[in-house]
């Protein structure tokens, strides 16, 4: 199934609502749309995504992403307007149609930022990349965590380090507001050490410690001064591929 269903987690502080959808696009034709016209524009261009993507300075993942995951990911006004600078010759250009269903969307869904890379269950992403936004029903950031869409980012995670509580290429609703570990469970943090975004479970220790340790048993826990890390916030829902 291509829809990413929003999944309840009955674990630590994530909140238990089945059956919520992330929308990134408005209909499936839309999110074609995009894969369709990359794949045009390589052909046409003679090169791979990825060189089409550098040559018009871009992240190789902002087109990368769409191909492979065409409904989480759609192509934004910034990186088309790049890339019609880039190939301005091409065709596929006319055959565009106006992103007119945008203000419609508004009634029902809200823009929440994307973390440009993703955060490591294992090892971590940098945040590198270009901007990006994705929809998320209004009803969830603001009847059901009662916020505005800039205390939450969506993030993309990758390994098995917190698994059975969140597993790889889960994508999680993270609440900015929510940093404080005085209750322990999972959170987006940065690790300053390593450079890197992780998804751990924080618990605080006496003496300014922090212990951040993985659901999965297999890896080891650690413990670290809070000044060494920085809290994002805790994740409070999550979207899975089914």
């Amino acid at each position: 199934m291509l829809n990413s269903i929003i999944a309840n987690q009955q674990e630590q502080s994530c909140y238990k609502i089945a059956n919520g959808i992330f929308a990134n696009a408005v209909e499936m034709s839309e999110e074609n749309n995009d894969k369709a016209l990359i794949t045009a524009l390589s052909k046409w261009a003679k090169l791979s995504p990825s060189e089409v993507a550098r040559n018009a300075g871009l992240a190789v993942s902002t087109l990368t992403r769409p191909l492979n995951h065409p409904v989480k990911h759609r192509l934004s006004v910034p990186t088309l307007e790049k890339l019609k600078a880039k190939y301005s010759d091409f065709p596929g250009w006319s055959n565009e149609e106006p992103d007119q269903p945008e203000t419609d969307l508004n009634i029902d869904y809200v823009s929440v930022e994307v973390l440009p890379t993703y955060a490591g269950m294992g090892g971590g992403g940098t945040g590198d990349g270009d901007p990006e936004t994705a929809l998320v029903p209004r009803y969830l950031i603001e009847s059901v965590f009662r916020g505005h869409p800039s205390d939450f980012v969506l993030i993309r995670v990758r390994g098995n380090s917190m698994e059975p509580t969140f597993r790889h290429d889960d994508e999680l609703l993270v609440d900015k507001r929510d940093r404080s570990p005085t209750q322990a469970g999972p959170f987006a943090i940065w690790d300053a050490e390593w450079g890197e975004y992780l998804i751990k479970n924080v618990e605080r220790l006496p003496g300014g410690l922090v212990r951040l340790f993985s659901s999965n048993t297999e890896y080891t826990a650690t413990e670290i001064r809070h000044e060494e890390t920085r809290i994002l916030g805790r994740p409070v829902w999550f979207g899975r591929r089914l």
